[in-house]
């Protein structure tokens, strides 16, 4: 009989917002609670792409479930997608004015930041974000 062979799975896609507000040009991050992996790490709101769902709609259900934040899809600006093992996917949403976000615990606060005054302790996918030149591509 032969041996049922699993394949090794492939890491899974994500979808993280870089929400900017247009009245201040501040960017909107998450510190991750103690609760989550990474603890203290600041991060863009989002995660994971779960199999057969569009990276748009999984953001939309992401930021409803961590920041509270009732999206529409059409809202999601696609900024770009960086592959390296994992397909993370990312898009800008442009808010009008700063906002408080309804947390969810994987979250123990939030703030807006200045692009130029960003925290130094991101988890992997801001990290990765930021590296790309995603701030960049917005326009002031």
């Amino acid at each position: 009989m032969a041996k049922d062979r699993v394949k090794p799975s492939s890491p899974q896609a994500g979808a993280w917002a870089i929400i900017r507000c247009a009245d201040t040009g501040k960017f909107l991050l998450g510190k991750r609670s103690g609760e989550v992996n990474n603890a203290g790490a600041w991060n863009f709101f989002g995660g994971r792409v779960d199999r057969g769902e569009d990276p748009r709609r999984a953001l939309v259900r992401e930021l409803g479930e961590e920041a509270g934040l009732r999206v529409k899809e059409k809202q999601l600006i696609k900024l770009g997608r960086v592959s390296g093992g994992r397909s993370m996917h990312y898009f800008l949403l442009c808010l009008e004015q700063e906002i408080a976000p309804r947390l969810n615990r994987e979250h123990s606060s939030f703030r807006w930041f200045k692009r130029r005054s960003l925290p130094a302790r991101f988890n992997r996918p801001t990290t990765v974000a930021i590296k790309q030149g995603l701030l960049n591509k917005i326009k002031a």
